[in-house]
């Protein structure tokens, strides 16, 4: 599922392709997305048609569209919500070419042109409000780690926290925007053991901070990690792949200290580290 430098890479190739285009019809397939629920075409319609696209921006790991309507002298906003789910797709496609059998929600552009929604396992999410706090999804969501985010906070959450760092990690209401890869390979940089309670880590904080802007920001630079499905708003895949030390990697030797990089799995997920490197504390 893309994470934050994913989905970061997606609104940065697709905001200078939308911002100021015009909303002129809305489509949808009819199909359920995200836990089958029916998309609501109504609410995309009434909020989205017509409007003009003003920003294309990223909260956790959700993309959203701003949009504003001008009808007479009364202005209005809303913004569209997107998730990816696990096989999501934004692409701008030329209205003329035919559109992908798994294609769900078609934003019909000024110019001759589409932003489709692709998604052939339906896991992902496109909907729309008025406003940001208008989403349960975004509600509770913690600091962004690039921007918000400080050693102080993060050690005042971590004091509060009697999970284990991983699970902690992936709290959506702790950090935003952080999943499975990087959280792995954040955890491997610090050289902490997944397993560790959080709470032990207080005064670890500025390093485990240090490491979680370290890789996000080297997947940024890599335009993503692409496994499978990923690719940004161009149709390009990332290649982040190629840059992890531990996630994917077991049974090969640590990078650091030439161990073997183990895998176990929390809670449905699997955890990739050194057991050389990444000691219980």
């Amino acid at each position: 599922m893309p994470e934050l430098p994913e989905v970061e890479t997606v609104v940065r190739s697709l905001s200078p392709l939308l911002r100021e285009r015009t909303i002129e019809a809305v489509w949808t397939s009819g199909k359920p997305l995200h836990m089958q629920k029916p998309v609501d075409a109504q609410a995309l319609r009434r909020l989205l048609h017509p409007s003009q696209i003003k920003n294309v921006r990223r909260r956790g790991k959700y993309i959203l569209i701003d949009v504003q309507a001008s009808k007479g002298s009364k202005v209005t906003n809303a913004v569209a919500l997107v998730h990816l789910g696990m096989s999501g797709k934004l692409r701008v496609t030329a209205t003329a070419e035919p559109r992908h059998v798994h294609t769900h929600v078609v934003l019909t552009l000024s110019g001759a042109e589409e932003l489709r929604f692709i998604d052939p396992r339906r896991f992902g999410q496109f909907k729309a409000a008025h406003q940001d706090g208008d989403f349960v999804e975004l509600a509770g969501m913690g600091p962004e780690p690039l921007q918000d985010l400080t050693a102080d906070d993060l050690r005042q959450s971590l004091a509060t926290s009697r999970a284990p760092i991983k699970s902690f990690l992936l709290d959506q209401r702790r950090v935003a925007g952080l999943g499975n890869i990087y959280v792995s390979e954040a955890l491997f940089e610090a050289a902490i053991h997944p397993g560790t309670n959080a709470s032990k880590l207080k005064r670890h904080a500025p390093a485990l901070l240090e490491a979680v802007k370290l890789v996000l920001n080297r997947g940024l630079q890599n335009r993503g990690t692409t496994l499978r499905d990923y690719v940004d708003g161009t149709g390009f895949a990332g290649s982040n792949q190629f840059s992890l030390k531990v996630y994917g990697r077991e049974g090969e030797a640590c990078l650091r200290c030439g161990a073997k990089v183990r895998r176990r799995i929390d809670a449905g997920r699997s955890t990739f580290f050194c057991a050389g490197c990444q000691k219980r504390r």
